[in-house]
């Protein structure tokens, strides 16, 4: 947790470097990786206000969040990077700095290596403004399945009481291990799995993506005791041939979210 807050503090002060002050909002189009973590925690500690982006979305449902939400900078991976050059050279945002993670980097203006800031950076938090639990810490938009994504403004209370909470739900101790496949960008991920592992002092193994193939194997590798799962995974793991391995792991808990059937259940 030491090594993990120097790596907050760094990519805090690479934001106050960049001009972004307490109640900016920084968007993040990421997949699963330790930069949305770093992200995160250093916007929250500088006040600022993140705006995490479905990694899913194309380009024209991107724009409008960017827009609707009035992100001046983003953080985002070399691999969509192409759809926002498209959307800067629209000027229809207000889209002023992109940093990028990840290599080859392109020589456009405006566009700085996340990882050659952040280490230039000092481990001591260089801003520190005034805080208040009732301050945004995240806007966050709704799938949009019926209309145009919606932003959904959680604060600093929001976050720490889900954590607190989901980690009474389950017990959760500082010598368990939360494995998660769910992504960074989403209510889940953050309020069900990153939060309480926090509160608690939990390890936290926050997985790239899903693999039904991989999953227990992963579980095995992380020694995790903890996981969470939607239908899906229940589903496409339980068609998987069993192995003489399957009762090998340490699990103790494994919370599930919408609907199952009680077949499932059992």
């Amino acid at each position: 947790y030491a090594s993990l807050n120097e790596e907050i503090n760094r990519t805090a002060n690479l934001f106050y470097s960049l001009g972004i002050r307490k109640g900016d909002r920084v968007a993040l189009h990421l997949d699963n990786c330790p930069e949305f973590i770093f992200c995160w925690f250093g916007l929250a500690k500088i006040g600022a206000i993140m705006v995490p982006i479905n990694a899913r979305l194309l380009g024209e449902e991107s724009a409008w969040i960017l827009q609707n939400s009035q992100v001046s900078l983003l953080v985002t991976s070399v691999q969509f990077y192409p759809m926002y050059r498209e959307i800067r050279q629209d000027n229809s945002t207000p889209l002023n700095h992109i940093c990028l993670i990840g290599e080859q980097l392109p020589a456009d203006d405006g566009v700085s290596h996340f990882s050659q800031l952040q280490a230039r950076q000092s481990a001591t938090l260089c801003y520190t403004p005034a805080l208040s639990t009732d301050d945004t810490a995240e806007i966050l938009f709704t799938s949009g399945t019926t209309s145009r994504p919606k932003g959904v403004v959680i604060t600093h209370y929001n976050l720490r009481f889900a954590g607190y909470y989901s980690a009474w739900q389950i017990a959760l101790r500082d010598d368990d291990v939360y494995m998660t496949v769910m992504p960074a960008f989403h209510i889940d991920c953050q309020c069900t799995a990153a939060m309480p592992a926090f509160s608690a002092g939990s390890t936290f193994v926050l997985l790239e993506k899903y693999s039904a193939r991989a999953f227990w194997d992963q579980v095995r590798k992380y020694q995790a005791t903890v996981t969470e799962c939607i239908p899906m995974m229940i589903r496409t793991l339980m068609v998987q041939p069993a192995a003489p391995t399957d009762r090998q792991h340490h699990l103790r808990e494994v919370m599930f979210y919408l609907n199952l059937s009680e077949q499932e259940k059992d």
